[in-house]
């Protein structure tokens, strides 16, 4: 819907930023890499770093409105909690303990005026370069490395 909701421990004093109407910047990082040139044929070449990332520009708003904020965790835990055989149910705690908790949070939303994605993903280098990257990546077999060949992919 254009706006991104979240919360913080109280105790977190970035909060208090929030309330003053400045605009923010909230990063997205997806994958990223190390780019060894020692996976391209065209030499001579130097290391790179592969990335994709989004930045999220707006004016957040605090929510103190306390079925707002219940309502905002809810809707988290059901989405996070829906591919579990046995999903955790914020429903199922007892009121004092949501009424607690609620009190140790603070909500905000973040209405986007401006969203900017950007991938590099070795899309300067040769098919053949790039091809010598995904199977570089793919030997490390670490997460994000792996992520990583999968997005360059190779034509």
């Amino acid at each position: 819907n254009g706006t991104l909701l979240g919360h913080m421990a109280r105790a977190n004093p970035q909060w208090r930023d929030f309330a003053n109407g400045k605009p923010v910047l909230a990063m997205f990082a997806g994958p990223h890499a190390y780019i060894s040139p020692r996976w391209y044929q065209v030499q001579p070449s130097v290391p790179t770093w592969n990335y994709q990332v989004v930045h999220a520009y707006g004016t957040p708003r605090l929510v103190e409105d306390e079925a707002q904020v219940r309502a905002l965790l809810l809707r988290l835990s059901q989405t996070y909690e829906a591919g579990a055989a046995q999903p955790w149910r914020f429903e199922a705690l007892t009121e004092t303990y949501t009424a607690s908790m609620t009190k140790a949070i603070v909500a905000f939303e973040i209405p986007v005026d401006r969203l900017i994605g950007k991938a590099k993903l070795s899309q300067n280098r040769t098919a053949t370069d790039r091809a010598g990257v995904v199977q570089g990546l793919e030997a490390q077999g670490d997460a994000e490395s792996l992520a990583m060949a999968k997005l360059i992919g190779v034509e």
